[in-house]
């Protein structure tokens, strides 16, 4: 089954993600002005690009976070990807993210879980 044309950008942003440019890689990928992302575990919240990138891709910089795509799934005006993820000081763990896409196929929410 093929992707849609966001999610492709959000596989191909996961899969080349790099912490040292990962707001500038993200950024390519279709957006709404005020998306909403929600990392409960993390205890990481953020709305819109500046957010974002302060809050979200601050906290990958300051980790220095890898991530593996191990897979994707798209349902509907939904997206799931599927991460191994590793911090600069060696831990690990798995992650699932969903991202919500709108009516113009546009990211409006993500939850990392």
């Amino acid at each position: 089954m093929s992707l849609s044309p966001t999610a492709e950008a959000i596989k191909h942003y996961k899969v080349t993600f790099d912490w040292r440019n990962g707001f500038e890689s993200w950024s390519k990928v279709p957006t709404t002005e005020k998306y909403h992302m929600l990392a409960p575990n993390l205890g990481l919240e953020a709305t819109g690009a500046d957010e974002i990138r302060d809050i979200i891709f601050g906290f990958c910089t300051e980790n220095e976070l890898q991530q593996e795509l191990t897979d994707i799934i798209e349902h509907g005006q939904y997206v799931t990807c599927m991460l191994n993820l590793k911090t600069k000081s060696g831990e690990r763990t798995q992650c699932v993210e969903v991202f919500l896409l709108d009516e113009e196929g546009r990211v409006d929410k993500i939850w990392a879980l």
